[in-house]
């Protein structure tokens, strides 16, 4: 029989709400220091800034990641249950076809392939899980706008300015992430992802422009190397997110697709540097320049008989908002859409496996 507490209320029904205040109060607390450190930004020394940088990123994205996460669940649910009917068409056919071929199959061995083909799916049928990833791959951003403002009489719009990705110059397009998967979720479970992608302007490009470049009207067509010496996010265009995700189950026993939504900050390495200009007179820091939202899809694979390691393709598509503060006073603006294709590999822990 359950035990009731004096208010009438399941004991299993408290330990879950005691379970929430606890979480509410742990994100409250992260929410307050990120928040203490968005707020004091402008007034942190470069010197602070530097170490401050990951720690800011971090707790700020994961802070506005949770506070997002029950809308995108809201989301996803839909899609669940679609994906789920997918499963079962899938399945009845799948059942309708062994049935068809069955009086012509031989049974397999202990070592046959009806046997081997379970190992994978094992792990898939586990409990509660976490899952910890490592990828690199590719990263491209698209062609975009860019302003820049200074003081000194410059406000200038570019448009159409081309990027390279250099994911595979040092420091390497790469990326981690850790997921959490509970069966009682039907699919759904979350993840949260940091890429280290890059985004280099090139700099023998033309771009169209307007605008005013030290108090004198530019040219509306102009080498990119006469305003800039050097602009890029090369030692990252990181992207902080919280993801919800969907992973279809039982239609194989090794591979299954998934897809997700995410949202969290970008916080890239700044590095420009106008052309003519003092090396003093660089940016040359990370910065937490606004928010990304990330849309994923991809199939996974478990390896090995136990199914505890597995590997991963996907696609990545990036949405970025950057508000960058440069040196010597002034904005540089632009909005990024940057494809990404992670190929990784993940080891898969079930929560109180020994």
């Amino acid at each position: 029989m359950t035990q009731r507490s004096t208010g009438n209320m399941p004991t299993s029904l408290r330990a879950r709400r005691t379970r929430l205040v606890s979480v509410a109060a742990s994100l409250g607390a992260a929410g307050a220091l990120a928040a203490t450190f968005l707020f004091t930004h402008p007034d942190l020394s470069p010197e602070l800034m530097g170490p401050f940088t990951a720690i800011h990123g971090l707790l700020a994205s994961g802070t506005l990641a949770m506070v997002a996460y029950a809308a995108l669940m809201g989301v996803l649910w839909p899609l669940a249950q679609v994906m789920a009917s997918v499963e079962a068409i899938a399945k009845l056919t799948g059942a309708a076809s062994l049935a068809a071929v069955l009086p012509f199959a031989q049974v397999s061995g202990p070592g046959g392939g009806a046997a081997s083909s379970s190992h994978g799916g094992e792990a898939a049928k586990a409990g509660q899980e976490i899952q910890l990833g490592f990828y690199a791959g590719f990263n491209r951003t698209m062609p975009n706008k860019v302003h820049m403002v200074q003081p000194g009489g410059t406000d200038l719009t570019f448009t159409d300015v081309k990027w390279i990705g250099e994911s595979f110059r040092p420091e390497p397009y790469w990326g981690l992430r850790a997921s959490y998967w509970n069966p009682k979720l039907r699919g759904l479970g979350f993840m949260f992802d940091y890429s280290h992608a890059k985004a280099s302007a090139l700099k023998t490009q033309m771009v169209k422009q307007s605008g005013k470049r030290d108090g004198v009207d530019v040219p509306t067509v102009e080498p990119f190397n006469k305003t800039f010496r050097k602009l890029e996010f090369t030692h990252g265009l990181n992207f902080f997110t919280l993801n919800a995700l969907y992973k279809a189950q039982g239609l194989h026993a090794r591979f299954a697709p998934y897809a997700g939504v995410g949202i969290g900050l970008s916080v890239p390495h700044v590095d420009t540097r106008r052309a003519g200009a003092p090396i003093e007179s660089r940016t040359y820091v990370h910065q937490i320049t606004g928010l990304t939202f990330q849309a994923l899809g991809g199939i996974e694979w478990r390896l090995g008989k136990t199914g505890k390691v597995s590997s991963f393709a996907e696609y990545k598509l990036n949405h970025s908002s950057n508000h960058a503060k440069l040196n010597g006073g002034g904005t540089l603006d632009t909005d990024m859409w940057t494809h990404q294709i992670p190929v990784g590999i993940s080891y898969h822990r079930a929560l109180g496996a020994r």
